[in-house]
């Protein structure tokens, strides 16, 4: 492959990136601004993402977003995730016990992503959407992961912007230094609204056969219902279920991150 078609491949991958739940869809003039690219040049890639159906075109709005050759990729990619499966009965069994909805969240680079959920029947509920990117130092979760990955990647990470989701996250290295060796020594992590504003939330995580972090089981409720009771009780629960999910997915009990 030339080095130019290497470039509009990056370009590209990195226009794809700046879509998300909160920026579903996006214009010309915002990525040029995002991406530090000319007009011309993001024009030009998102007609090419458009006329292959990675991305559609509002026609009253001239706005972009993911189109449906996306859906059908992920799809293929959570179709064929063993642990995703694996996981069913674990989530199903937190579920039961805690009625607040319970996610499985896959670690992808420097985000988490969710890759299974079930939703808690109260009215009043923490959503999470099936796919929905999340940072690894905000919330439960991704510190869950965080936590447990090799020194380096965590350190890039750590050494990285933190962006502060609400008035709790976590955005000093320092402190979030500490959080990180408070979790490893109990097993899990906890969250006090990081992510989601008056919401708690519990996390362990899940290793594979290579001892390697790849994914955090995690429960969460409104704070209201859900209360740092719940963490005490359902804290030692929630590891017990990702050993057992790790034990499945053939972990034997010596990790290689920390």
């Amino acid at each position: 492959m030339a080095s130019n078609e290497i470039q509009s491949l990056s370009r590209a991958i990195a226009i794809l990136d700046c879509f998300s739940v909160e920026k579903p869809q996006l214009g010309v003039r915002e990525l040029g601004r995002m991406l530090d690219m000319s007009a011309s040049t993001v024009g030009r890639l998102l007609a090419a993402l458009n006329a292959s159906g990675i991305l559609n075109q509002d026609p009253a709005s001239r706005l972009y977003r993911m189109g449906p050759r996306v859906m059908a990729w992920s799809a293929v990619y959570t179709d064929s995730l063993d642990v995703r499966e694996s996981a069913r009965p674990m989530l199903e069994e937190l579920h039961r016990l805690t009625n607040e909805t319970v996610s499985l969240y896959m670690l992808e680079r420097d985000h988490r992503l969710c890759v299974a959920r079930i939703e808690s029947k109260e009215p009043v509920r923490v959503v999470i959407r099936v796919g929905e990117q999340m940072p690894l130092h905000a919330g439960s979760a991704g510190k869950a992961l965080l936590a447990f990955m090799p020194v380096a990647e965590a350190e890039k990470i750590l050494d990285g912007p933190l962006g502060k989701m609400t008035q709790n996250t976590i955005v000093s290295r320092r402190a979030l230094g500490k959080e990180l060796e408070a979790i490893r020594a109990r097993g899990y992590a906890t969250s006090h609204g990081e992510r989601f504003e008056d919401a708690i939330g519990v996390a362990a995580p899940v290793f594979d056969a290579e001892g390697r972090v790849i994914a955090a089981l995690n429960v969460a409720g409104p704070k209201m219902r859900f209360t740092d009771a719940h963490v005490e009780k359902f804290g030692a629960k929630i590891v017990q279920l990702a050993d057992k999910l790790s034990s499945l997915l053939g972990y034997d009990g010596e990790a290689k991150g920390k």
